[in-house]
């Protein structure tokens, strides 16, 4: 898959399962994080109690039942988990007998500032970086994060070293009222950010509820994510600041997407989730395999998608 907005809802069957051709697989290294952030989705009543053994089974059935295109690295925040290193190469093993499309780290950046680990990152088969960014205001960031964060020379810096190592940086945003809610604000952070990564990529936070997440945490998502419409229309007043707009539908079956250029600089602009709006029960859109070793198509670390699966009687 060359571009996320090119992954189309082309469907295989496995077994009773309906598959996108372009699966892709969330691989959640640990529910543990090192921020604070008011709105994370990780931030649960109940955590899986993480067992090594069974990830590393789970690791071997969805690559040996699914024709998995590429994989993102997940936590909480995956870089603080002691075994980073040791479940980076499990995945690199894998994936070696049918070789990834992409091989994406996700992270909040607090281990980014450590050269070693950045040495080491470019020494693995980790090929792009999706570094978490709220707000182009320091202090406000740092507060959003509940730690101090990478500032933008550092993301610059970053970028240079990624780049020549042949990976690429994305910065991922959240959207919710109060935080990058106008165009105007958004115009600040692309200015401010532009030429220090590949892409800039905006995400609408969405209400928390269904994850079971922490009642301070679904409390503020329920306050402050902006519903459908009117991020459409924030999308459009932004967009129509920056020329020709390419758009995706149902990428992957179930999300939109639209692609400009402010400048020269990327921008991707991410429409509500929607992932409630397809049959779990049939559907695999994408895949997730938790810290448990639970394969599930959704955000639930004990429905597993192997129980209807005869090649996997063991997961029964």
């Amino acid at each position: 898959m060359s571009s996320e907005l090119e992954q189309r809802p082309q469907w295989r069957q496995v077994g009773p399962y309906r598959v996108t051709s372009e699966l892709f697989i969330d691989l959640v290294f640990t529910s543990a994080c090192d921020c604070a952030c008011p709105w994370c989705i990780a931030r649960t009543r109940t955590f899986a109690r993480e067992d090594r053994a069974r990830w590393r089974r789970g690791l071997e059935d969805a690559f040996r039942l699914f024709d998995i295109k590429s994989a993102i690295i997940l936590g909480g925040e995956a870089t603080i988990d002691p075994d980073f290193w040791e479940k980076l190469e499990a995945v690199a093993r894998v994936a070696s007998r049918r070789p990834l499309e992409h091989l994406i780290l996700t992270t909040n950046g607090s281990r980014l500032g450590d050269d070693g680990f950045v040495r080491r990152l470019l020494e693995s088969p980790i090929d792009a970086v999706n570094l978490s960014r709220m707000h182009d205001d320091q202090p406000t960031n740092d507060a959003i994060f509940g730690r101090p964060t990478l500032t933008r020379e550092a993301i610059a810096a970053l970028y240079r070293r990624l780049k020549a190592g042949g990976r690429t940086l994305r910065l991922n945003v959240n959207v919710w009222r109060g935080n990058l809610d106008s165009v105007e604000a958004m115009n600040r952070f692309v200015e401010r950010f532009s030429g220090c990564c590949d892409a800039i990529k905006f995400t609408p936070l969405m209400d928390t509820s269904m994850f079971d997440t922490l009642p301070s945490v679904t409390r503020y998502t329920a306050e402050n994510a902006i519903p459908e419409p009117e991020i459409a229309a924030l999308w459009d007043a932004f967009a129509a600041g920056h020329g020709q707009v390419r758009r995706a539908s149902n990428v992957l079956g179930f999300v939109d997407y639209a692609e400009l250029f402010a400048g020269s600089q990327r921008v991707i602009l991410k429409y509500a989730q929607v992932e409630d709006k397809y049959d779990r029960d049939t559907v695999i859109p994408t895949l997730k395999l938790y810290p448990n070793g639970c394969l599930s198509n959704e955000w639930s670390f004990g429905k597993d998608i192997r129980a209807r699966l005869s090649e996997a009687p063991e997961a029964r």
